[in-house]
């Protein structure tokens, strides 16, 4: 399966890239971003209008892209054959956001997530190999195979997971934060979540104490629109999450 998987990644990579010029392309990102800026944040505002990229940069963008997407596929697979135990949250459909977040930032900066992480994994540098390996259980996994899904990691580029319970990374991320401003590094804390989190009490006490200590953190709401199977209209009273912070700025971003 794997072999196979990525002679078509291959394939689908040099079909895709025959359709490019050499030349930087220009994209148009306008109506792209919605601004919410609070008291005290008036001069917040939205990122560029445009932005450019390289041929070989759309390579690598779409490389990764189709590499979690194949990578899911297969695990979506091997967890209805029951090969891989456990829980087994899949990232199809999202791996536009973690690619493109991991463009515009390095490996200095801190990231953590909720239990969606294998894209996450795979864009901070670890194989496919690795991943599966996680997956069904053997110790050539990034947690010597102990943690399965939910807990993947990897220190050496600052990915902290990989988290289990419902919103337990937002606090964690705020502390990645902290640490990274009483130590004089001049980097970023990145702390995603998804809508069915949004609602969680220690995002607003995490939101809190960032803008009260002016940390450097940013948080990443993953909206899919579900809380597993639960719509964003049944459990959230008000689906604008990027303005749920009151004291900091946020952006919805169209992807």
């Amino acid at each position: 399966i794997c072999v196979d998987t990525m002679l078509r990644l291959q394939t689908s990579t040099a079909r895709w890239a025959r359709a490019f010029s050499s030349k930087p392309v220009t994209f148009s990102l306008a109506n792209k971003f919605d601004v919410f800026a609070p008291r005290g944040h008036e001069n917040f505002g939205a990122p560029p209008a445009e932005t450019t990229a390289t041929k070989e940069e759309l390579l690598k963008l779409m490389n990764m892209m189709l590499l979690i997407r194949r990578v899911e596929m297969v695990s979506d697979a091997e967890y209805k054959q029951r090969n891989i135990r456990g829980f087994c949250h899949l990232y199809l459909g999202q791996e536009a956001v973690c690619t493109g977040m991991e463009a515009a930032i390095t490996w200095d900066d801190c990231l953590i997530t909720a239990y969606r992480d294998h894209g996450q994994q795979l864009c901070r540098g670890d194989t496919a190999q690795s991943v599966f390996a996680e997956l069904f259980g053997r110790i050539g996994g990034c947690s010597k195979g102990k943690g399965g899904s939910m807990h993947f990691y990897k220190r050496d580029a600052n990915f902290f997971g990989g988290n289990g319970i419902v919103g337990a990374q937002m606090p964690v991320g705020t502390g990645l934060a902290f640490a990274q401003k009483y130590l004089g590094e001049k980097k970023v804390s990145f702390t995603c979540y998804g809508d069915g989190a949004a609602n969680q009490g220690q995002l607003f006490e995490a939101m809190n104490m960032a803008a009260l200590w002016k940390l450097p953190i940013i948080y990443v709401c993953e909206n899919n629109h579900f809380g597993m199977g639960t719509s964003q209209e049944r459990a959230a009273a008000q689906t604008e999450f990027y303005k749920r912070g009151q004291v900091i700025p946020g952006i919805r971003i169209d992807g």
